[in-house]
């Protein structure tokens, strides 16, 4: 036979391109997806396959050819080429398969394969190989093959990065999970010496979310109300009163009214909480949106909208965003909570107080919304009870 040469002739472009979209893969679905989309017309092969070692097997995971081949299908590495060129890591250049004795010739004669190039993705323990197949028994060109091998290592960088972006979702996701359940048992320290009960954060978190996305959605808050922000109302409320676990339980506990001398220490842990969050940021050697947002609420849902709040004496919309929708949620919670030194009001007397109470001590805006979805507070009321 004549030495006939199968060629490719892409353009720089199209293989720029191509390097450009695996460096953008977050998958490996998405990986094997634009090798399909794009090695057989650049590598200028009738047919190519993407091969994963699945442990002891060859994984034929993907593939575009001119007729199908061996798509889903698994064999040991010993019995195909591709796990000869993973276990070997090298190239594989065949011009004729059936003068080849690592070809398993069964499987072939099915298909239009007469010749192959196989190269193995990542060269230094190789995870898996790329196969470009013709229908003509000739060599594969050295340009082809250059090109492949430049497909093959531009997949296993891209797999590499899909590993690592995997890595740190998994290890953010840890690390917020251990976040919130930080947050729930520094604000469960603070509830356990006052007569909240757990299910008080609970349903504040629940409030808080409620008016916030209502707010959102229907109070003209976009700009300040966005998803994440809203997340982290929910997960930072929890700490509103964590600066009561400085404050003596003879005042913390008391089971009647407190006298103005006491009164006074008991407004302090808003200051304390503040400076427990701050002292934490000092610690960590910066902030973060969560920490910031944890401070806030925790300085301002006390203060009331006509200024006669504690503890800078804020008005208006000097309070924060975040200390003003607090507030609702703590005093809600608060007039229907039954505690040892009063009885639980009934959920429309109290949306009533706090309606009447909108322009002193909360914001009219935010009451106008609190006072149409209402019924949701009553619902997260219900939902998150205190046992009898």
């Amino acid at each position: 036979m004549d030495a006939i040469s199968l060629q490719a002739a892409p353009t720089a472009d199209s293989l720029e391109d191509f390097i450009f979209r695996m460096s953008m893969a977050r998958g490996l679905d998405e990986v094997m997806m634009i090798v399909r989309q794009s090695a057989r017309r650049l590598v200028g092969a009738d047919g190519v396959t993407f091969v994963l070692r699945d442990g002891d097997k060859c994984h034929y995971a993907d593939e575009d050819a001119i007729s199908p081949l061996w798509k889903g299908q698994r064999f040991p590495l010993e019995a195909c080429i591709s796990g000869w060129a993973m276990q070997h890591a090298e190239v594989v250049v065949i011009e004729d398969i059936y003068k080849d004795d690592r070809i398993p010739h069964a499987a072939y004669r099915p298909t239009f394969v007469k010749s192959l190039a196989m190269v193995p993705v990542r060269q230094d323990d190789p995870i898996g190989a790329i196969g470009a197949y013709w229908a003509k028994a000739a060599r594969p060109c050295d340009e082809s093959v250059r090109i492949l091998q430049r497909i093959a290592n531009s997949a296993a960088i891209a797999i590499t990065n899909v590993s690592l972006i995997n890595s740190l979702a998994a290890a953010k996701e840890d690390a917020a999970r251990a976040r919130d359940a930080m947050i729930l048992a520094m604000a469960s320290l603070a509830e356990t010496r006052d007569h909240e009960t757990g299910n008080h954060i609970r349903r504040t978190q629940h409030y808080v979310r409620a008016l916030a996305e209502a707010l959102r959605d229907h109070g003209g808050y976009e700009a300040l109300l966005s998803d994440d922000v809203i997340d982290l109302l929910y997960k930072s409320a929890p700490l509103h009163d964590i600066g009561k676990v400085g404050i003596p339980d003879s005042i913390l506990l008391k089971p009647g009214r407190l006298e103005p001398e006491e009164y006074e220490v008991m407004k302090t842990h808003a200051e304390l909480g503040r400076a427990a969050i701050a002292t934490a940021e000092r610690y960590m050697g910066s902030t973060t949106p969560f920490l910031s947002l944890a401070k806030e609420i925790a300085h301002t849902h006390h203060e009331k909208w006509n200024g006669t709040g504690y503890p800078q004496g804020l008005k208006g919309e000097d309070i924060p965003i975040c200390g003003r929708i607090m507030a609702i949620a703590d005093v809600y919670d608060a007039l229907v909570s039954e505690r040892i030194y009063k009885p639980a009001m009934p959920h429309d007397d109290a949306v009533g107080l706090i309606v009447r109470e909108a322009g002193t001590h909360f914001d009219p805006a935010l009451v106008g919304v609190f006072a149409k979805i209402a019924p949701k507070f009553a619902e997260i009321r219900r939902q998150f009870g205190d046992a009898a």
